[in-house]
């Protein structure tokens, strides 16, 4: 019988059996070692696909909902309106939005009970019917309190969750509502300087999801609104011992023809605008009609 010829080894494949086996090492060492690789290739190749698989189901529910949601308006972030001090006229503060996708509800007649017992104001009927639905995702409430959310939250209705929306917020009340408008539950400028921010390229920016708040510079106008409140305060005091129907009044810097104060009583809340379109309620000083003389 003739020996076996033994093939020659690279340089590479001494350098890695040396590192792998050391020298003169029996086969158990070496069956050890080729066991314990096939260990750890294992261990690896079972982290990485349990990895691509917790990363696939968190990754592709966000990307859906986002899809759903884009079909629906979600109020997204607008910039701060300060007076020609800096101080804060309108600002967005974080609220949570209650949704539901109703694909993903197992017990409709549950999940309104439940929900209606944690939101009184809340239309069973109504929410019957969008959880009924074959869309994808519904609005159920906008702009709840954390304590409500709290209290879902712990329900642990399947479907049902949470957005964190931006919510308009007007710190002065109606001190300086006819100047500065309002917006509607999706944060779009309906009136005033709110509307003419997104003629300004604001709203183009929120279709195209750019509207963070990391984007957006405060605003700031000519308004002062210690001027303006003083205006108000007489304005409303000869409207009451006069018993007029309404009162305005303009302050103006004659140089630059800037607006410090502008006034028109009765007017309104932008927190709560829903006398904002009544005809008593009117901005006399850029709507109103007069005869001349």
């Amino acid at each position: 019988m003739h020996a076996r010829a033994k093939i020659p080894e690279s340089r590479w494949q001494r350098a890695l059996r040396s590192v792998l086996y050391g020298r003169d090492v029996d086969r158990n060492v070496k069956a050890k070692a080729r066991l314990g690789l096939a260990i750890v290739a294992f261990i690896g190749i079972f982290s990485v696909i349990t990895f691509r698989l917790v990363m696939f189901a968190t990754v592709s529910e966000g990307h859906g909902g986002r899809r759903t949601v884009s079909q629906d308006a979600v109020a997204t972030a607008r910039p701060d309106i300060l007076d020609r001090n800096g101080q804060i006229i309108a600002t967005d503060i974080k609220t949570p939005s209650l949704f539901a996708e109703p694909r993903k509800i197992i017990d409709v007649d549950e999940a309104v009970e439940l929900l209606t017992a944690v939101l009184p104001d809340l239309d069973a009927n109504e929410v019957r019917e969008r959880l009924s639905s074959k869309r994808g995702f519904v609005w159920l409430k906008r702009e709840i309190t954390p304590s409500q959310q709290r209290d879902i939250h712990r329900l642990g209705i399947p479907g049902v969750g949470f957005l964190t929306e931006n919510k308009r917020v007007y710190p002065n009340g109606p001190i300086v509502s006819h100047e500065i408008g309002y917006v509607n539950i999706d944060n779009q400028g309906i009136a005033g300087i709110e509307k003419w921010l997104d003629g300004q390229g604001l709203a183009a920016l929120h279709m195209a999801g750019l509207a963070t708040d990391q984007l957006q510079r405060p605003v700031n106008l000519a308004v002062d609104l210690r001027a303006q409140y003083a205006l108000r305060e007489e304005l409303t005091a000869a409207r009451d011992k006069y018993k007029a129907k309404a009162a305005a009044g303009v302050i103006a810097d004659v140089n630059t023809g800037e607006i410090v104060a502008m006034v028109s009583e009765p007017d309104f809340d932008p927190n709560n605008p829903r006398i904002a379109n009544d005809p008593d309620h009117l901005n006399r000083l850029t709507t109103g009609v007069y005869e001349m003389g």
